[in-house]
């Protein structure tokens, strides 16, 4: 019996994309839940054949949903379940290219829709991630990024630190941090030169292009 776990934050979605997939597969197992916790220990228990989940969602119930969770989720169910078939339903997707590594070495199906495309195409990647396909295609992939570089932007305007107090965080050189802070702003487009000459601040262009980029939360 096909066995599918749905996992989101809101519990009209869940109902909805519960009755769209009861539709298409009739016989199939069909389990819900609105939490990480939840989703990690049944998808351990009841091993399903395929997970759709949201990346914003709780931890556990009454707690503030945020991208780093699914995210975190995402990571935990690639690594105890290497095999499982994953597809990301969510309307923010772009914050998937911080652990883009992880997704290509993935052995099960992997694919990512948007919240706002139609049922029949959402029907048709369900099919592609049962099959085992990685369809990856709405991620940006010329980024090339370094983990080092996501935890200064992380540690820099999630946790509000300065080069100093990262430094001391990471136990690296502040030198070794400047130089991350200009490897990001390559990447992402920003130039010390052209920021000073349009009179803007580089450190808050990094910041707003990141979340544009779905880097940081």
């Amino acid at each position: 019996m096909l066995k599918i776990l749905l996992v989101d934050n809101h519990e009209l979605i869940l109902h909805s994309l519960q009755d769209v997939l009861r539709k298409q597969y009739p016989k199939a197992e069909i389990s819900t839940t609105q939490t990480a916790h939840n989703a990690l220990n049944q998808a351990t228990i009841s091993q399903p054949d395929l997970v759709v989940m949201d990346i914003f969602i709780s931890e556990k119930p009454k707690m503030i949903p945020e991208t780093k969770t699914g995210i975190i989720l995402l990571q935990k169910l690639m690594k105890n379940c290497p095999n499982l078939n994953i597809m990301v339903l969510s309307s923010h997707v772009k914050a998937l290219v911080r652990i883009k590594h992880d997704i290509d070495v993935h052995y099960g199906g992997f694919t990512v829709v948007n919240k706002s495309l139609c049922i029949p195409e959402m029907l048709s990647r369900v099919e592609l991630t049962l099959m085992g396909a990685t369809q990856t295609k709405d991620l940006r992939t010329q980024m090339k990024l370094q983990p080092v570089w996501l935890e200064v932007l992380r540690l820099a305007f999630e946790e509000g630190l300065q080069d100093k107090a990262i430094a001391e965080r990471m136990i690296v050189a502040e030198r070794t941090v400047r130089h991350y802070w200009i490897k990001l702003q390559d990447v992402l487009g920003i130039y010390p030169e052209d920021s000073k000459r349009k009179g803007k601040n580089i450190r808050i262009q990094t910041e707003i292009r990141a979340r544009e980029e779905g880097l940081i939360d």
